[in-house]
């Protein structure tokens, strides 16, 4: 199993780069309606949970990428479903998401910690994701344009992580078996 998911390092690559260009529109118009903010992060989370999907499909690992992935579609999927919430439920929404899918990229990590040599980096992207989760659960209702500047931030700071770890795995992967092999 461990070959197969090497060989899609690329897939936290392209999370990443999808994380990072979210964050940066995030910041860039701070002043986005409501029902666009939403539209981004539903569309952020149905990219996401079809990557991980995918990733998890690929390698026949029907665990924690599986199920974190189907959390952050059905999350989008809600989001596009429901475009009226009010601001404070988006953002428990946002929270929650972050705090679940944190705690898988995590309980990864420990699970392949004896096997990987990247391993931190997976639980450095579920520490960052759990602390946004909570700072945002600590007071939603300040409100989702001044959350949004947060939001930006997480994004990019989770798509860099995510980008060096893919990288990272890269590395491994050429470590452990010449390119082309």
């Amino acid at each position: 199993m461990q070959t197969t998911l090497l060989d899609y390092w690329w897939v936290p690559l392209v999370r990443g780069i999808v994380a990072i260009l979210f964050g940066v529109f995030a910041l860039a118009w701070p002043g986005i309606s409501l029902v666009v903010f939403l539209a981004m992060i539903a569309a952020f989370w149905i990219v996401d949970g079809a990557f991980s999907i995918y990733y998890a499909g690929k390698a026949r690992n029907w665990g924690w990428p599986f199920w974190g992935g189907l959390i952050s579609v059905a999350a989008g999927l809600a989001a596009i479903a429901a475009p009226g919430l009010a601001a404070i439920s988006i953002l428990i929404v946002i929270a929650v998401w972050a705090i679940v899918r944190g705690l898988l990229d995590i309980y990864t990590a420990i699970k392949f910690h004896r096997e990987i040599d990247f391993e931190w980096w997976l639980a450095l992207s579920g520490a960052v994701s759990i602390l946004f989760g909570a700072l945002v659960l600590k007071n939603p209702a300040a409100g989702v344009l001044a959350m949004l500047t947060l939001i930006g931030a997480f994004a990019i700071v989770i798509g860099v992580v995510l980008i060096l770890a893919g990288f990272r795995i890269r590395k491994f992967r050429n470590k452990r078996r010449p390119i082309g092999v």
